[in-house]
């Protein structure tokens, strides 16, 4: 070191030298312990040795020398650092990739859900659009069909006229006639005959 000397005397060769707390250096012939032999200021004196603390020994090194063991270390810090960096960058990576793929599979999920719906609701709405296509027809003058009820078949009876007469016998024509109507007059639909005679178009003659 060049510039290391004694503050008062100016020696440079010795053995035995001390640092003040005020930040002068003294050989062991200059050392006053009341003071300090440069600003007369009352203070501690520290002997230089390797025995001192590293943070008091860095005072002493050459700065090119600490600078490069400095930026060394300041190197190893931030590869360290960085080494941490990449690892949460790369786990932020895979999540974002990994919710990248569930949100796609969802999307897929939601369109097919979506599309199934539609057709479903299409299909209900078939029947709906066949009603609205093809209302009852209306007749000629504009007035709907009227409904008619099935009627049941039944032979037509012809009347037959026959003649009654008065003359004795006609009483036994007119029971035989009474007794053989009461098949008829349990038939539905159809009246009593016995009642109605003339309805049916007999006559009773003298």
């Amino acid at each position: 070191m060049d510039w290391f000397h004694c503050n008062n005397c100016f020696l440079r060769k010795g053995k035995n030298f001390v640092v003040s707390s005020c930040g002068h250096v003294f050989c062991e012939s200059c050392v006053n312990p009341n003071h300090c032999s440069v600003c007369r200021a009352t203070c501690n004196f520290l002997p230089i040795s390797d025995k001192m603390k590293p943070q008091e020994q860095m005072f002493f090194r050459n700065p090119t020398n600490l600078i490069q063991t400095r930026l060394e270390h300041i190197a190893q810090i931030a590869l360290f650092q960085n080494k941490q960096k990449e690892r949460v960058i790369a786990f932020h990576k895979h999540k974002c990739a990994e919710l990248e793929r569930r949100l796609k599979e969802m999307s897929e999920q939601c369109y097919r859900q979506v599309s199934e719906l539609k057709k479903e609701n299409s299909e209900l709405k078939k029947p709906l659009s066949q009603r609205k296509t093809s209302p009852v027809k209306l007749q000629a003058n504009g007035c709907y069909p009227r409904m008619t009820l099935p009627v049941a078949v039944t032979t037509p009876v012809t009347p037959r006229v026959r003649t009654v007469s008065s003359h004795p016998g006609s009483g036994d024509t007119m029971d035989r006639f009474r007794t053989s109507r009461p098949i008829m007059a349990n038939s539905p639909g159809l009246a009593t005959p016995v009642s109605s005679i003339h309805e049916h178009g007999f006559k009773l003659t003298a």
